[in-house]
């Protein structure tokens, strides 16, 4: 089991994020829906509900699973990528959910604009390789 320490430290960061994302979220969309910035989470809150437990272990299970399979099958790298990836995205996301809880911190609200489109697709996925890379090489 110690030999698998960088995967089960790449997932405690992925769900350690995951979780902050999910609380703050919850508790931010208390005033619509619409104030949710990623349109595949919109979509599957239609299909389950907007606090799904199911939906939050269905999520967590798939990339435990997807994660481990490829750092044990096709490449540590790769496998490390994945939750290190997924895990900076739902940074990103609980960071741009801080100014409604924190006014003093207007330069994020600012920056919402970019995080949301750009930051999930671009941003999260190169933090996920650099964590990965510097995780991967210790």
């Amino acid at each position: 089991m110690l030999k698998d320490r960088k995967i089960i430290f790449a997932n405690i960061f992925y769900l350690v994020f995951f979780m902050a994302d999910s609380f703050v979220t919850s508790i931010g969309i208390s005033t619509g829906r619409g104030i949710e910035g990623d349109p595949v989470v919109i979509w599957l809150w239609s299909i389950f509900s907007q606090d799904s437990i199911l939906l939050k272990l269905i999520y967590i299970v798939i990339i435990f699973s997807v994660s481990f399979i490829l750092y044990k099958k096709v490449s540590k790298f790769l496998g490390l990528l994945i939750p290190f990836s997924f895990g900076a995205g739902h940074m990103l996301g609980f960071t741009t959910w801080l100014p409604f809880y924190f006014h003093n911190l207007s330069f994020i609200y600012k920056m919402n604009a970019f995080l949301v489109p750009y930051g999930l697709f671009i941003l999260a996925p190169i933090l996920g390789v650099i964590i990965t890379y510097i995780v991967h090489k210790t």
